[in-house]
């Protein structure tokens, strides 16, 4: 007697376990390179971010030397918390009347902080996307959410995220506040200074 040509029941269901099998083992994987691919853009885009503010700062050392605000009213130090492994937790910025070469404590410096919006407005970074308010800004907001550089891990607005840029060992530094900057996407709204909530495009 002859075969007829097809799968039995229990091959098709063999072959079903193992292309389950197969996108269990795969998909999460997908799913994880997918997560690093966009936390690596957003590195990326910190890293040009620093930079773009380290060249500001080098192109205003003189007020950096001071910690002289934007618009000059005011000069700030920044004090620095660090964890066992070097790494910055928090960031204290103050107003100070000290001399400009006025010996600071080890973890002070004089400092200013830039918005990101700051850095575009100096022409020091470019926008990734323009005009994305259209009628979805209320006048307050089309300064702060027209114009926009993005954060590529959630497609959340940064415009409002703050960089420091200080003086110490007779060069510029800069530091992205990240830990505040990421509250944006966790909370959906900056819990500092900022009443402006984070928003998607």
């Amino acid at each position: 007697m002859n075969r007829k040509n097809g799968f039995t029941l229990v091959e098709l269901l063999a072959v079903i376990v193992l292309l389950g099998l197969i996108m269990a083992i795969a998909v999460p994987n997908a799913l994880k390179l997918g997560g690093t691919v966009k936390e690596s853009s957003y590195a990326t885009k910190l890293d040009l971010i620093e930079e773009a503010a380290k060249s500001y700062g080098q192109a205003n050392i003189g007020n950096v030397k001071r910690g002289l605000s934007l618009n000059g009213s005011k000069r700030y130090t920044c004090k620095f918390d660090y964890d066992e492994d070097d790494n910055v937790t928090q960031v204290t910025m103050r107003e100070t009347t000290e001399d400009e070469g006025a010996t600071l404590p080890d973890d002070t410096f004089f400092c200013i902080s830039m918005s990101v919006s700051d850095l575009v407005a100096n022409n020091s970074l470019d926008y990734d996307e323009k005009d994305t308010c259209a009628d979805k800004c209320s006048a307050e907001e089309k300064p702060y959410y027209d114009n926009v550089v993005i954060n590529p891990k959630d497609n959340s607005v940064i415009n409002l995220c703050n960089v420091y840029i200080y003086y110490k060992y007779k060069r510029v530094y800069t530091y992205f506040d990240r830990t505040e900057c990421d509250k944006v996407s966790a909370y959906g709204k900056f819990e500092t200074a900022h009443a402006y909530p984070a928003r998607r495009v």
